[in-house]
């Protein structure tokens, strides 16, 4: 057990039944003295579905909310947009349009009520920001740096992060920048220039990002609040992914080269692949805040679509451990 907590940073608990909600220990161990077992909490499998298509096909554009709740807002195909439509579950609805239309984002994060779109190319790359506040996007303060193509962004309307992408004059980046709700700040850089990431992590302060423009195309990173750590690689480097998840159960899926359907889960320590989409494409729309078990992936490049796919992660269970 000593070794145990010294790898896991918690020691094993022993308890007389099951937690009664296995998603909230997911990844963790326990002894249930009733059965005599130690046993850990482990996701199933999942898979994705095809759903109700966007009305406006297009990619790289603002994604963000869960599942039953998103947004995607501007993006290109064949050029920068200011469309923004709202998805309720079932259908989308095409609501009030960005005031810039951009595509390549900068960044973006929130929920269907509160959100945020910074930088992107419009042409030129931008440094302009844009908050959602359920019904209209307002002009707000613009980042510190003009960017690009990052396709990153994890947090909230009122705490949030942005990293990498590409900037004019040196190109791809390892530039962080965070917003308080009213401005941004620069942060600590990523460890890796790079633009075109995945990205994970509700909070601000456990941000991923993975893959992206740059040899080898796998590296991940997972960012504490302060700074950056080099985490275990993607098992298929790529660019042009998208993400979204939490710090524990972060989906990345598609990307190029080549154009892939290819889906990896996050679990907190390594990437593990599981049910491959329906369509192979990149710059798609995805799901920032939604839970490890429902996701969402919408729009996209190569053909530009209209195409909507719902992830369904299968439930949690108590998987018993045996030794050989």
């Amino acid at each position: 057990m000593a070794t145990y907590k010294g790898i896991q940073g918690y020691s094993v608990q022993k308890l007389s039944s099951d937690p009664g909600t296995l998603a909230d220990v997911e990844g963790q161990l326990w002894y249930n003295s009733t059965s005599g077992a130690f046993k850990v909490a482990v996701p199933g499998a999942g898979a994705w579905a095809s759903a109700n298509v966007l009305n406006t096909a297009r990619a790289g554009g603002a994604a963000f909310g869960i599942q039953t709740a998103a947004i995607f807002a501007a993006g290109n195909l064949p050029a920068a947009r200011n469309v923004c439509e709202s998805y309720n579950g079932t259908t989308w609805t095409t609501v009030n349009n960005v005031n810039d239309g951009v595509k390549s984002l900068g960044g973006s994060f929130g929920t269907q009520t509160a959100g945020i779109k910074a930088g992107g190319v419009t042409p030129p790359i931008t440094n302009q920001t844009e908050t959602w506040d359920g019904t209209c996007w307002s002009n707000s303060t613009n980042l510190q740096t003009a960017i690009g193509d990052s396709s990153s962004g994890t947090g909230v309307s009122t705490a949030g992060i942005i990293a990498c992408g590409y900037i004019p004059g040196p190109g791809d980046s390892k530039v962080s920048q965070t917003w308080d709700g009213t401005s941004w700040a620069a942060a600590n850089n990523a460890l890796t220039a790079r633009s075109s990431v995945a990205r994970g992590g509700i909070t601000k302060d456990t941000a991923l990002i993975a893959g992206g423009n740059l040899v080898p195309r796998a590296l991940t990173e997972t960012y504490d609040g302060t700074s950056w750590s080099e985490k275990s690689d993607l098992n298929t480097g790529r660019a042009n992914a998208s993400g979204g998840g939490p710090s524990t159960g972060t989906l990345a899926f598609g990307g190029t080269p080549p154009t892939t359907n290819k889906t990896e889960l996050w679990d907190g320590t390594s990437w593990a692949e599981v049910a491959v989409m329906s369509l192979s494409l990149y710059d798609r729309g995805g799901g920032s805040n939604s839970p490890a078990t429902t996701n969402i992936a919408f729009g996209g490049d190569t053909p530009g679509t209209t195409a909507t796919e719902e992830w369904e992660g299968a439930p949690v269970s108590a998987k018993t451990v045996t030794v050989s």
